[in-house]
């Protein structure tokens, strides 16, 4: 431990510091959580700390001899924090790339505190597992969006509950904006495999509020400072931004597209010559709006809402249409029969306009 710290948030309420490689949230007044935790996880009253931990390539081995909760409560100590009255997650994001907003309306205020790596394993709930756990043995995957969120009110059980609901809600919001690629299938990613939360109230408060939903005001202020402070972790963290998606090669990496799959099928033509086209097409926003509209039929028939053969005229016409090339209607028999399709039309239209 190097003994480094740094104040990022001062209030009579709650502190927040970066301690060596932790973000530690001391708690100032008396409170209620819950926590995605493996110490002192669940729902707890009056705890004095919640800890964001950043994890080394070395902590990766200590934790599976230890386990996650022997390992946190190791850290606790060494961070001079009673485990008894700390809790917290863990992660493999910077902690110089956390994001705090807070979000005010008259007499309430929400603050929240985000890290986020959504590149390494970003997930769609409901995608293949990665693994299998047995008897608290598995092999966990970096990369994880954690998010704290202090609610300067009073809220039962239930409520916090209902808080959690909305944060949640509002970080996959975010993911879904950014049209994040799951790295375990074709689809929209809601999170990463390993997300983290917590969501506090103050219970010294004499401001009880029993609707932390989307309806309420509470709702709306928990889940603008979480999408702000999600977006801006995001950026933060791995550069993830609209500027970042808004290429044609970024909408279409979630189906394993590349471009070297385009330069791979085109005509005879030199590398040099064929990317500086490419790279041109790739980034003009006219043409990522044409991807844009096909890959939303593709994800209506990867959900069920449409068949590969209510789509496949669409992509044709639009195709035609968006390139100004004469393509026959097919009806495509899988989704890589529209790869393919994308691929050969694309290298058509770069061959056209030499």
């Amino acid at each position: 431990m190097s003994n480094y710290s740094k104040t990022l948030y001062d209030d009579e309420k709650f502190n927040i510091s970066i301690i060596d490689n932790a973000i530690v949230l001391k708690l100032g007044v008396n409170n209620n959580l819950l926590i995605s935790s493996w110490h002192n996880g669940g729902y707890q009253e009056n705890m004095l700390n919640v800890v964001n931990q950043s994890l080394t390539e070395e902590d990766y081995s200590v934790i599976e001899k230890l386990t996650s909760k022997n390992f946190q409560i190791k850290r606790f100590k060494e961070l001079g924090l009673d485990p008894d009255k700390s809790t917290g997650l863990i992660t493999s994001a910077n902690m110089d790339s956390c994001s705090i907003i807070t979000k005010s309306y008259k007499k309430l205020n929400v603050t929240t505190v985000v890290t986020a790596g959504a590149d390494k394993n970003a997930v769609k709930a409901g995608d293949k597992a990665s693994f299998y756990e047995y008897d608290n043995t598995y092999q966990p995957i970096a990369g994880t969006i954690n998010i704290i969120t202090f609610i300067d009110a009073n809220l039962e059980e239930g409520a916090l509950a209902t808080a959690l609901i909305t944060i949640t809600e509002a970080k996959t919001s975010v993911l879904e904006d950014l049209k994040v690629q799951s790295n375990f299938s074709t689809h929209i990613a809601t999170g990463t495999g390993t997300d983290g939360v917590c969501v506090i109230s103050n219970t010294s408060s004499e401001n009880h509020l029993e609707n932390a939903g989307k309806h309420s005001k509470l709702g709306e202020l928990i889940a603008k400072s979480v999408r702000e402070a999600v977006f801006e972790a995001l950026y933060l963290q791995t550069g993830m931004c609209p500027d970042y998606q808004r290429t044609v090669l970024s909408r279409l990496s979630r189906f394993n597209i590349s471009f070297d799959d385009f330069y791979e099928n085109a005509d005879d033509t030199s590398l040099d010559e064929y990317a500086g086209a490419f790279y041109q097409f790739n980034g003009d926003e006219y043409y990522i709006s044409w991807i844009s509209c096909l890959l939303n039929l593709v994800d209506e028939y990867q959900v069920g809402m449409l068949t590969l053969k209510d789509i496949s005229k669409s992509i044709v016409v639009l195709t035609n249409t968006f390139l100004s090339l004469d393509k026959k209607v097919v009806e495509f028999k899988s989704i890589n029969q529209i790869n393919d399709f994308i691929i050969d039309s694309v290298n058509e239209y770069l061959q056209v306009n030499k």
